[in-house]
């Protein structure tokens, strides 16, 4: 840089320090008009305590705008933090808006649901977690829908675990092995293949089926 130039600068920095950085291009940020993730995501967990003390015609006001937001929300995280919202209200429409979640895209939504639902114990919504078991593509969901059936504690839980028991994932026999000693009480301890009679007893068969007796390896959760 040649002298001039050099002088020029050291003068618009000085006075650019003394004046609050008020002369130089760079030093401030536009103010912008655009609504990013983290605002949404602000503004929606301020329904959460506002909806746990609403009377009911509150709390439905709250979950059909949440509903009709999630239905056109593109980022997954920003659905995430609608469905986690939603699931703290005990209306039918948010019910409606978690169990839907179940067939988001984004798998990580869909974990969320399951343990929103979970927590619900609405038993309404075990036929439909229960078939995720053995239908959705991401293991991470399957355990999530496990672990949920088994927080429900409720005996109609039974076949979508004993779904579980016969898959050949061992991470999906044991989440199903401890989500059966959580809603049965039994003690059966690991044993694999106990559960899945167990199971077969308690859904009305004689004995296990040909698809459970096929399962190969041992039937014991290390």
């Amino acid at each position: 840089m040649n002298r001039p130039l050099a002088q020029l600068a050291a003068v618009v920095a000085l006075t650019a320090s003394a004046t609050g950085c008020q002369l130089w291009p760079f030093g401030g940020k536009e103010r912008t008009s655009v609504i990013t993730p983290a605002m949404r995501m602000a503004s929606i967990r301020e329904f959460g305590p506002r909806g746990r003390d609403a009377d009911t015609a509150e709390q439905n006001r709250i979950c059909e705008q949440s509903a009709q937001q999630i239905r056109t929300e593109p980022d997954p995280i920003v659905r995430k933090a609608i469905q986690e919202t939603i699931g703290e209200f005990k209306t039918p429409l948010a019910n409606a808006v978690v169990l839907a979640g179940l067939n988001d895209d984004d798998r990580d939504v869909r974990v969320t649901c399951c343990r929103m639902l979970g927590e619900r114990a609405d038993p309404s919504t075990i036929e439909p977690l229960s078939k995720l078991v053995a239908t959705d593509s991401d293991i991470d969901v399957r355990l999530a829908v496990v672990n949920a059936l088994g927080e429900m504690k409720m005996p109609g839980t039974i076949p979508g675990l004993a779904t579980a028991l016969k898959d050949r994932d061992p991470a999906l026999q044991f989440a199903g092995v401890e989500a059966m000693k959580n809603v049965t009480g039994e003690k059966l301890g690991n044993d694999v293949e106990a559960w899945r009679q167990f199971a077969a007893r308690s859904m009305g068969a004689s004995e296990p089926n040909a698809a459970i007796a096929a399962q190969p390896g041992s039937t014991s959760v290390k």
